[in-house]
């Protein structure tokens, strides 16, 4: 299948918010991605997003949990970017108004579910 790439934002297209099984969904909540555009403003270097959209088979296949908000396009998650603790990037976000934040060792997920939710799921 061949997917046309789209910018969405000056700094993010589609294709960075794809379902990585290759299926092709990649229909992202665009309030998503003007706060992520924000926060890639906030913390002055690009964004790696680790997982946009994904298909509820590829959302099951990574352990996602059956209403998650990758399914419908509204989540991302983000790879903390050098210099910052998760702490304070998880502190950015919330500035800038993300419904839900989760703690990772890796970084944090985002997203715009339309109510508050928090989370931390770090090891160390």
């Amino acid at each position: 299948m061949k997917v046309r790439i789209m910018q969405l934002t000056e700094h993010f297209n589609s294709d960075e918010f794809a379902c990585h099984c290759g299926c092709g969904y990649d229909d992202i909540d665009m309030n998503l991605v003007a706060k992520l555009e924000e926060l890639r403003d906030n913390v002055g270097e690009p964004l790696i997003i680790n997982s946009g959209c994904r298909c509820p088979e590829h959302n099951a296949e990574v352990g996602g949990v059956s209403n998650s908000q990758h399914v419908y396009g509204k989540a991302a998650d983000v790879e903390l970017p050098d210099g910052y603790t998760v702490d304070e990037f998880a502190d950015i976000a919330e500035e800038i108004g993300f419904d839900g934040i989760g703690k990772y060792d890796w970084g944090i997920h985002v997203d715009v579910r339309g109510y508050t939710a928090r989370w931390d799921f770090r090891e160390e």
